[in-house]
């Protein structure tokens, strides 16, 4: 059985092969390539059949790397590390490109390479999303890993939005927490959302769902009674399942937490006075108030 030294070390040979002298040209240009390569290349990495680590899914973190990145700062980092080491790219480690890398962009990347490298396994996301009559689009990205050594994969998300005639944008959404959700206007009618089609990631098993008006549901979904005494209800009258319910005081303390409410919340530890609560449910995140009587 290959040891966690061993492994790194491997990885390290992948790294340092691929940012030879010779292959410096060509590995500095994967993101402008056809995406072909990179669909094909995910499809292997995320197959059962798969051994981590291997030289292909070295390619494609790189690949990532410059997504998340940049082409100036990747190209300008990815030089230098080759032009330090020229020569003696066997004794050179993971750890002294993320160096270079962390230094030419000002970010800290041990998230990234923990996660993308030293880790296992591959996200699957959902996107829910719903454009209201103003055209601004609502979005909620949820992730789940499908290996236990990543407890989530920090990685920005391309979503690529397509109109009835064929208009489309890409939308780039920095991920960085579970069912995080994003607002923006787009210029057009959307009616088909692509997750990462150009296959900038390493993922598997993406789904796309239609959401719901968030004003709508704000309406479908309330407290009660409010003010309360001795206990509060989340009334649902809509399709989304409600899966956490926080409550804070005004001073932003949490005070309060029910996971999966279904029944009504002793509030014997809230105080009195107007209090924030949070509702997280399946499409989306609503913040309400109530008064606590004493």
């Amino acid at each position: 059985m290959m040891c966690a030294q061993s492994k790194l070390d491997i990885r390290n040979y992948y790294l340092n092969e691929l940012v030879s002298q010779k292959a410096v040209s060509e590995i500095t240009t994967l993101n402008d390539e056809p995406s072909d390569w990179r669909e094909d290349a995910v499809s292997k990495i995320t197959s059962f059949e798969f051994m981590d680590p291997s030289y292909l899914k070295m390619t494609m973190v790189l690949n990532m790397l410059n997504y998340k990145l940049g082409d100036e700062v990747y190209l300008k980092s990815i030089k230098e590390y080759a032009f330090n080491h020229e020569g003696s790219l066997e004794n050179s480690t993971l750890d002294d490109f993320k160096t270079i890398l962390e230094t030419h962009s000002q970010r800290d990347l041990t998230e990234f390479f923990n996660d993308w490298i030293k880790g296992k396994g591959y996200p699957s996301y959902e996107v829910n999303w719903y454009q209201n009559k103003a055209n601004v689009i609502h979005i909620i990205v949820s992730q789940t890993q499908s290996d236990p050594s990543v407890s989530f994969f920090e990685m920005p998300l391309p979503i690529k939005v397509i109109a009835n005639d064929g208009t489309s944008q890409i939308i780039r959404l920095e991920i960085s927490e579970d069912k995080q959700s994003f607002d923006g206007y787009i210029p057009f009618r959307i009616e088909e959302v692509i997750i990462d089609p150009d296959y900038q990631l390493i993922s598997r098993n993406n789904t796309v769902k239609l959401g719901v008006d968030q004003d709508l549901l704000n309406q479908e979904i309330s407290l009660y009674p409010n003010p309360a005494k001795n206990f509060l209800k989340v009334y649902n009258n809509s399709d989304a399942i409600v899966e956490k319910v926080s409550i804070y005081n005004m001073l932003g303390k949490l005070v309060l937490e029910e996971t999966n409410p279904m029944a009504s919340i002793d509030l014997k530890p809230v105080g009195f006075g107007i209090h924030l609560v949070k509702i997280q449910t399946n499409q989306g995140t609503l913040h309400k108030t109530f008064l606590k009587e004493q």
